[in-house]
């Protein structure tokens, strides 16, 4: 037995050194343990299974088809490809349908949410498709018509079809919004013809009749597409009958259009008739228009020329108006006795 005190302290010392290392050891290792473990279970949280939505990007419903409130049209969601800055977005798209139908001063340049649903629906077919149903489900006019304003500055074959649908819809709203969206075509389109002829024959509502008149352009010319050319003369010719009888319609706004109309789609000169009746209506709108009409079909019809010249001399209509038949006249061929009154009435409403 070992009786020295100092040996007996040093032994000890040697055993509460080697047992404060081993348990030193184990903490040491019971921390790493835990560290690895939050470690993992973090990683697990921030990288769900695959079909798992997280909070900051819902996943697409398997159903979008849900009932939309009166306030917006709902079941929007924040589609996009990962990575797309520009059809990804860190709201959803309700949420940005109820903020663009918030009356609110000018939004902060890069914050508009009219103009970020509209970017997203040119970029993501899948937004685009959702706002059409969006439109169907939608309770009051003033989310449709911000739909049909995102819609219609997006040229692609599902909106057209979209567009087309609304013009033959026996609701009235809808056939508006439909010939609404029509008008925003870049051009003319020979499959909305038969469209716009079912509406400017048959519909009641001038309303309607002028949204249509609207949406028809300027003939497309046949040198750019041969093939097409006796379908494009059938049309023309087909318009040309139906914009002929509107010149008589009983709304004047109608009228209107329907002359300025003509002056594009008749090239066979067979509106000489109804530009001369419209020298002579009772609305000095349909006169004017009638006027301007006349100058940009080219014709040099006799029977036109005749009407323009009486205009010209009517004392009781506007000192305008018969300066601008004036000016028509002076592209036309006119005999000694026309071209003696042209003079004198040039210079007395021009001063020429």
């Amino acid at each position: 037995m070992v009786t020295d005190p100092a040996f007996r302290g040093r032994v000890c010392f040697s055993v509460q050194e080697s047992l404060m290392k081993t348990i030193t050891a184990v903490l040491y290792g019971i921390g790493f343990c835990a560290a690895v473990a939050t470690g993992v279970w973090s990683m697990s949280a921030d990288a769900p299974a695959d079909g798992a939505a997280t909070a900051a990007q819902p996943m697409t419903p398997a159903s979008p088809e849900r009932t939309a409130t009166a306030d917006h049209a709902s079941g929007l969601w924040a589609w996009g490809n990962a990575g797309t800055s520009t059809s990804k977005t860190d709201e959803p798209l309700d949420v940005l349908l109820a903020k663009a139908l918030k009356p609110s001063s000018k939004p902060i340049e890069g914050d508009d949410p009219r103009d970020k649903l509209r970017k997203l629906a040119k970029a993501d077919p899948l937004v685009m498709k959702q706002l059409m149903e969006s439109y169907d489900k939608a309770s009051n006019s003033q989310a449709r018509q911000l739909i049909v304003s995102l819609l219609s500055s997006i040229e692609k074959p599902e909106v057209l079809a979209f567009s087309k649908r609304l013009a033959v819809s026996r609701d009235m709203a809808e056939r508006k919004d439909g010939f609404t969206m029509l008008q925003n075509l870049s051009g003319d389109s020979p499959e909305i013809h038969p469209i716009i002829l079912q509406a400017l024959h048959g519909d009641k509502s001038p309303d309607v009749i002028m949204l249509a008149l609207a949406a028809l352009k300027p003939p497309a010319s046949a040198e750019n597409n041969p093939s097409q050319a006796s379908v494009q003369a059938t049309d023309a010719a087909a318009i040309v009958a139906q914009l002929q009888n509107l010149t008589r319609n009983a709304d004047p706004n109608v009228r209107l259009q329907s002359i300025m109309q003509l002056a594009q789609w008749d090239k066979a000169d067979s509106s000489r008739e109804q530009w001369s009746q419209a020298l002579a209506d009772q609305s000095p709108q349909v006169r004017q228009a009638a006027v301007t009409a006349i100058a940009q079909s080219g014709t040099q019809s006799d029977t036109v020329k005749a009407a323009l010249i009486g205009l010209a001399n009517n004392q009781n209509e506007s000192k305008d108006v018969r300066g601008n038949a004036l000016q028509v006249l002076e592209r036309f061929t006119l005999s000694k006795d026309e071209a003696a009154n042209f003079s004198q009435l040039r210079a007395q409403l021009l001063g020429l």
